[in-house]
């Protein structure tokens, strides 16, 4: 059923942006705006735990305070934060994770146990770090990041089954950021120097799309893009479907 569920929203992706431009495959607006920014470069970002992620708690001495234990099914393992951005802990009761990183959490804890328990030596993972692989991949939909310790642009393709026969290797994009604000990256995979060069730590919620070899060279605006050809925002839509019907 879940199976059934992406391939349906990855088959209304593509009407909606076949409907939109009248040229199959066509996903990005032609303007002369592709920027490729320091931060697809820069050292892995410490990511900024939110309301609805899930978080693995683990108590090296005390296992029966962590949050995975055997009666769990692989799709309830961790603890959900709440709307108000809090987990419910034992002995600590309620505290507020969101806003913060995993590292500053596992401090957090440490100081509240520190009351109750002797050396509470602790992890925090976040579980639900994910990214997106869409286009000419011969299985499109997520990456699990918590399977990796890192996790490249070609990592991600082999794990939603390599590239189509026709996939345009040579524009390989990575969309980072959100709808009100995002950078692109393009990845020549038909050069060895270029795939080197860019072969970067991904980050959660990147996009990876691999355009259709016989679509000419689109480029995604960075702004000012017409809202009849907002590809980005489609892109976007098409993911929120995809969360809420998973």
């Amino acid at each position: 059923m879940r199976i059934l569920r992406i391939l349906v929203i990855f088959t209304v992706l593509g009407l909606l942006l076949g409907g939109c431009s009248g040229k199959k495959h066509q996903l990005f607006q032609k303007k002369e705006t592709t920027q490729k920014e320091d931060n697809f470069f820069v050292t892995q970002k410490r990511y900024i735990i939110k309301p609805h992620d899930r978080l693995s708690i683990i108590f090296f001495e005390y296992p029966e305070l962590s949050t995975k234990n055997k009666d769990q099914s692989e799709s309830d393992i961790g603890i959900e934060v709440a709307s108000d951005g809090t987990v419910m802990l034992p002995i600590v009761g309620k505290v507020l994770v969101a806003g913060r990183t995993k590292e500053d959490v596992v401090d957090l804890l440490y100081k509240k146990y520190s009351d109750y328990l002797e050396k509470p030596a602790l992890r925090v993972e976040i579980l639900n770090q994910k990214v997106y692989v869409l286009g000419e991949v011969k299985n499109p939909g997520i990456v699990e990041m918590m399977k990796f310790r890192s996790l490249t642009p070609l990592k991600a393709i082999v794990q939603r089954g390599g590239l189509t026969d026709f996939a345009q290797r040579n524009r390989v994009k990575i969309v980072r950021g959100t709808r009100a604000h995002y950078t692109v990256l393009d990845i020549d995979l038909t050069n060895l120097n270029n795939i080197k060069d860019n072969n970067i730590n991904l980050l959660p919620d990147d996009i990876i799309y691999v355009p259709h070899n016989g679509v000419k060279d689109f480029n995604l605006p960075l702004s000012g893009a017409d809202p009849s050809l907002n590809w980005i925002n489609t892109i976007f839509n098409s993911l929120t479907m995809y969360q809420v019907w998973k």
